[in-house]
């Protein structure tokens, strides 16, 4: 029986990307190479949405990408602000003060976002280098507005930079990087692109390139998107080895999900989320993002009477793993992932399978009505 890995990432991979994966290892200077990277850049521009930003892909996690974007663009002192829907969007506070850089944060209460009346209050009082927004924060589920605080951005403090955290939403939710006024947005592999960890992706504007032409000194080496600049512009050139494998079972990913089409893949997130929500309603779940919940995953509330480490151990051994909740909503909330190249076959084996262990835990409920509204959703 296949284990449906439904974690907020690592997600799914399919066999063929796997298969990609598994390729004899070439010359990473090769013409070969060279073809596999370029088609892989070509293609996260289109993702980004990012037509006149210059792409990266970078060996390393998604918390890269994230350090990367900061590093980049902010000198010692530089203002940050931080608008933060969860725990990973309270993690650039963390690295805004690992920078030494002044941090502030607006935050809002879990499930919920940050109203645009706060932020432009907020940036009429001091004037930022940056801004930060999570696209989609993994810990709550929460979708962000990012084209109205962009517009917010742009209209009380137009020479910030914007930073979008595209982690658990490039790939499942349109994003327009260009066209919004975006100055860096990274992603990982690992989640709605459907590729096995360890790739981050980013894109920069020119206007943050420029800032970080005049930083006056430099916080990271591997990270200096200087030193990557001519990799990318050509990728005969050696700064720092590529994981050749991964670029290949990205190449394989991406590669499918143009096939299949961009707009259909973001409809493809929007289907499977509204089906399993749906259907965990009538077991009496609640969907913490009520009010701007994301297609890629949903973090739910047990009814009452039901034990968190018991179901997801009863799940488990059925071959169906969940994440934990972090934080505050440890043990009262638990993480579905729904994105990637998970199919809709796999979504209904997956809620089958909960429905066995809430039986077994003892919740009563009309299964027939449950798997008609999954299917007819």
């Amino acid at each position: 029986m296949k284990e449906l890995l439904l974690i907020p990432g690592p997600t799914p991979v399919s066999e063929e990307v796997l298969d990609a994966l598994s390729n004899e290892t070439i010359s990473h200077t090769s013409d070969r190479f060279v073809k596999i990277l370029s088609n892989c850049l070509n293609n996260v521009k289109i993702i980004f949405g990012a037509k006149n930003s210059t792409p990266f892909i970078i060996a390393g996690s998604g918390t890269l990408g994230m350090e990367m974007a900061l590093t980049n663009i902010l000198d010692d002192n530089d203002n940050l602000l931080v608008i933060s829907h969860g725990f990973f969007g309270d993690r650039f506070v963390e690295l805004g003060n690992a920078l030494g850089v002044k941090v502030d944060v607006l935050k809002s209460n879990a499930g919920e976002t940050v109203c645009l009346e706060e932020i432009s209050k907020k940036l009429k009082e001091k004037q930022y280098s940056a801004v930060t927004i999570t696209h989609v924060d993994t810990s709550t589920g929460v979708l962000a507005d990012v084209k109205k605080i962009t517009e917010v951005v742009k209209k009380n403090s137009p020479d910030t930079l914007i930073v979008l955290d595209g982690v658990c939403a490039t790939g499942g939710v349109k994003e327009k990087m260009d066209e919004w006024g975006i100055d860096v947005i990274f992603t990982g592999s690992q989640k709605a692109m459907a590729t096995p960890p360890g790739l981050t992706m980013l894109a920069f504007s020119n206007r943050a390139i420029e800032k970080r032409k005049i930083l006056k000194k430099t916080r990271t080496y591997y990270g200096d998107i200087l030193r990557w600049i001519p990799v990318v512009e050509d990728p005969h050139k050696y700064f720092a080895t590529p994981a050749v494998n991964m670029v290949f079972a990205l190449e394989k990913s991406l590669e499918n999900i143009m096939e299949f089409g961009l707009k259909n893949y973001f409809e493809k997130h929007e289907l499977l989320s509204r089906k399993i929500r749906n259907a965990m309603e009538l077991f009496g779940f609640e969907l913490l993002s009520k009010n701007s919940p994301a297609p890629t995953l949903s973090v739910f509330k047990y009814p009452v009477g039901i034990s968190d480490i018991d179901f997801r151990r009863l799940l488990e051994k059925r071959r169906v793993v969940v994440a934990p909740a972090l934080g505050e909503l440890k043990g009262h909330y638990f993480r579905m992932g729904h994105m990637g190249s998970l199919t809709e076959e796999e979504l209904f084996v997956a809620l089958k399978r909960i429905m066995e262990v809430l039986e077994k835990m003892g919740l009563r409920f009309d299964k027939g009505k449950i798997l008609k509204t999954f299917v007819e959703s």
